[in-house]
């Protein structure tokens, strides 16, 4: 290589790294605006896939999982915009950190949930498998790339050059082909790149502000959202128990929690449903029906939490009248994303299972309010997912029959 070609080349790679730092940028700015908008419809699901980690105390978790996609969009705008672009790709680095311990640190202890970084999250459901490889691949990749741009942070078609380069141009007086107004020139240059980069300074230093303000208003707005339910408790239902099936002298407690829209749960229905009948009529079992509605989002008129407003009225008929119509909903699960059962269909199967007395208390969502306690207080308990069996309160890993039916067998 000649000595012309070495600086052309090194010139090549100056031009060019801006290219790739925008190419960086706008990347980040994507999946962070992603990641934000899956989570932002839904506050409590957000909590929930934060509570999973079971890292973090319950005032925490919350605030994490309400002011979160705040956090992010807010990130995704900046790098948009191509605004105070160091302190983004910082803060991405490590945010991107936080993550890939959260989800190394769940992989170690045997977790069997979902990351929840681009909405959904918690505990998996019976026969589903972790992602954890490929999810500290992607965060780590994506991490490669922040910490790029924490370099390569001048980047093209950004906001941050506009402010770099405000002001008038630097002028020198007198001859410019002497030393003296070569020396003068460069002295002017660099206090004025030193201008710039300190109104540089100053604008990161207000969108950190700005940012901490979104994040401060993104959590107050989740929290409204999610007022604390006030509304009737179901006849002989409570938080603790749920709905009580069984006698109370059974020597075998089983919790089992449940959400109608649950395909694994109806699958579990048809396979273990017939032996929990049945311990139930020998006395050997008393079980606890905890209905939840984690799958709001996996129909478009929130059926799970219709579905589950219907079941807790039912349960105020009897315990037969809820365990008949329990059955029927499971047989009869509508397919995920679908709109699920009407009113009308759902009053229809609790006649067929003789709650029909409960007609208005479906059709007006009279338990509503409870259904949306029963959830959060389910996730507070360390229910992340459905279905969840606890048999004398311990937490069955793989409930499949022969699992729930060594446990039951143990503790009796």
């Amino acid at each position: 290589m000649t000595a012309t070609a070495a600086p052309a080349t090194t010139e090549a790679r100056r031009a060019l790294l801006p290219w790739l730092g925008t190419g960086a940028r706008l990347l980040l700015a994507v999946v962070w605006a992603w990641a934000a908008v899956a989570k932002m419809g839904d506050p409590a699901a957000s909590v929930r896939a934060v509570r999973a980690y079971e890292l973090l105390p319950e005032w925490l978790a919350k605030g994490v999982g309400y002011g979160l996609p705040f956090l992010e969009i807010g990130l995704a705008i900046l790098l948009i915009a191509g605004l105070a672009t160091r302190l983004a790709a910082v803060l991405s680095s490590a945010l991107l950190v936080v993550f890939l311990v959260g989800i190394v640190s769940a992989a170690a202890r045997g977790l069997q949930i979902e990351c929840g970084c681009f909405g959904g999250g918690g505990q998996l459901g019976a026969g589903q498998s972790t992602a954890y490889t490929g999810e500290i691949l992607r965060d780590a990749g994506l991490l490669v790339v922040s910490l790029f741009l924490v370099w390569a942070y001048r980047t093209r078609f950004a906001v941050d050059n506009l402010i770099r380069s405000y002001g008038p141009a630097p002028t020198v007086r007198g001859p410019r082909k002497t030393a003296e107004a070569k020396r003068r020139m460069a002295a002017l240059l660099e206090q004025r790149r030193q201008q710039g980069e300190r109104r540089v300074r100053f604008a990161s230093a207000a969108a950190a502000l700005a940012l901490v303000a979104l994040v401060g208003i993104g959590i107050g707005g989740q929290a409204s959202r999610i007022p604390a339910p006030t509304g009737p408790v179901p006849a002989g239902v409570s938080l603790a128990d749920g709905v009580t099936v069984g006698k109370a002298t059974a020597p075998v407690t089983l919790d089992l929690y449940e959400d109608p829209q649950c395909p694994v749960c109806a699958q579990f229905e048809s396979q273990v449903g017939p032996a929990i009948s049945g311990w139930i009529d020998s006395g050997k079992v008393t079980v606890h029906y905890h209905v939840i509605s984690f799958l709001d989002s996996a129909s478009t008129t929130k059926y799970s939490s219709r579905a589950a407003n219907a079941l807790y009225a039912a349960a105020g008929v009897g315990p037969d009248a809820f365990a008949r119509y329990h059955q029927l909903l499971y047989q009869q699960q509508p397919a995920e994303g679908s709109a699920g059962l009407t009113e009308d269909k759902l009053v229809q199967l609790a006649q067929q299972a003789g709650a029909g007395a409960v007609a208005d208390q479906i059709r007006a969502g009279t338990y509503a309010d409870y259904v949306a306690r029963a959830t959060d207080q389910s996730s507070k308990d360390g229910v992340t997912g459905t279905p969840t069996v606890r048999v004398n309160g311990k937490t069955v890993d793989q409930p499949t029959l022969d699992q729930v039916t060594a446990a039951v067998n143990a503790a009796s």
